[in-house]
This record gives C-alpha cells, structure tokens and sequence, in this order.
C-alpha cells in the first residue's frame, strides 16, 4: 500500500502547483475593470502609499478580478493591525489569504494596474482595457521580464499618452528598467542570461517598424538594431532579425539580418 502510494506521488507529483510564499492581503477595493481599480485606487492611495493593485489569478484563483491592497502581510495579525486603519477610509476592507503564484506580479510586488492609469482622460479613444493592464514573462534563467504599462500626459500625442516600460526583475528587491518606453514589446529572446526584443519606433506607410534592443547579462545595453524585428540568437553574440524596409510604393519588405555584438570591456 505505501509502495502503491509513493508511485502515485511519482506519477503525478509534477501535476501539482507549485506555490510560492503564503500572504494576507489587506483588501480596501475590487473590481473587474482595470479602469476602476485605478480610479478607487487613487482616492484610497493617499491613506497607504505603498499599496498596490493585484489580479486575484496570481492567487490561484480561477475567477479573476483586480484588487487593491493596502498592504501585504506576511502574517494574519498583522494583516489585522493594518485593517482598522484601511477601513476608515474603505468599510468593507477585508483580508484575504493568498497563496502566490511563482512568477507573477504580485510575487515580485509590482502592480498590474499602475497608479497613473487613473489619469487617463475620458475622451481617450484608443485606449482598449489591455493598455492599461501590466505583464510579467518569465525567463529561463528565472528572472521575468515585466512590461509596466503607464499613462504620460503629453500634448497631441498619437499614442494618447500610452506608455510600456520593460524591467528586468530578479526579485522584489532587485530590478532594473531596461526600456522606458518600448511600445508593442516583442519576441523576447534569451541565450545564457543575454536577453533581446523590439520596440516599435516609427511608422511607413501604415506599416509599424522596430528596432531591437540587446541587453547583457547584468541589463547593460549592447546594441540597437534598427528597423528590424523578431529578433533570435543564431549564436552566442549574433542576432537574426528581419529587417524591414519600405519601398516607394508603400510595400514592406523583410530580410533576414545577421548582427554580432560585442560585449563590454
């Protein structure tokens, strides 16, 4: 009998989730608009300054939805402590237990919905829920790439103020913001801790273009490869590309590209 059951442990050990830390999250809001969340949020935040927005998913939950937590505690009491002070402001704060997903926002402690979506104005027509609503894509080696989308409010700005961030993240503690705007990031491609993607930088003749951003091991910068995308790694420092080109007629063009680049002294 305990052999039979040490087999099905074997067996199907590996279908099981893996869980990372257990917190309490100290609860003041919810709701299932990105859009909302940032508006209560940014009434709540002035009472918790460290708060954060969290999809309820990144808990194991199946039902989806963003909250905003004042707090995330790693015991119950404390989470305790803090729930007086969030429901004076919020009456129906609650805590809630979460079992953290590895690799996701909340276990790195950024928020899915940043704080200056709230300033978005009404009047923004191309803004769909997607743009407002950060990712997290996990590397090989164990980091995650995170793309951090935020709202800049600028003058008769075609993108209407739409804004990706991309950072590398190690771990809560550890960070670093490799792109402060790419729009549209893409086609993540990693060899041995060297990561590279592209970034929409122009338009012609309705056609977007990229250029492709390399990065080393420590997020240093090793090249920009313009007007190319797709970007993989054919080698230890060459990246394959398509570059693109645009002819007079307004017809996209793509060949493949082959740069190698060099690394820091």
């Amino acid at each position: 009998m305990i052999k039979a059951v040490f087999i099905a442990i074997m067996v199907f050990g590996s279908t099981l989730p893996a869980w990372g830390e257990r917190l309490w999250l100290v609860v003041g809001a919810s709701s299932h608009s990105a859009a909302e969340i940032a508006r209560k949020g940014k009434l709540l935040a002035l009472h918790a300054p460290d708060s954060l927005v969290v999809q309820t998913r990144d808990c194991g939950d199946k039902k989806n939805i963003y909250a905003w937590v004042a707090e995330t505690a790693a015991s119950p009491e404390a989470a305790q402590t803090t729930l007086g002070s969030v429901r004076t402001v919020a009456k129906g704060a609650y805590i809630k237990r979460c079992d953290v997903k590895p690799a996701t926002l909340l276990a790195l402690r950024m928020t899915v919905v940043d704080p200056s979506i709230a300033n978005v104005p009404e009047t923004a027509v191309n803004w769909a829920e997607r743009d407002r609503v950060s990712s997290v894509h996990p590397l090989p080696d164990g980091r995650s790439i995170i793309i951090a989308r935020y709202f800049t409010p600028v003058m008769d700005d075609p993108l209407e103020g739409r804004r990706e961030r991309v950072i590398l993240a190690e771990s809560p503690e550890k960070r670093m913001v490799l792109e402060e705007h790419c729009p549209n990031p893409g086609r993540m491609a990693t060899r041995h801790g060297r990561i590279a993607f592209h970034c929409v930088r122009e338009e012609a003749a309705d056609h977007l273009i990229h250029n492709v951003a390399v990065f080393g091991k420590t997020g240093e910068k090793l090249a920009e490869i313009e007007r190319c995308r797709n970007p993989k790694w054919s080698d230890e420092l060459v990246i394959e590309c398509e570059e693109e080109s645009v002819d007079p007629d307004g017809q996209l063009s793509l060949r493949l590209k082959r740069t190698e680049v060099s690394l820091p002294h």
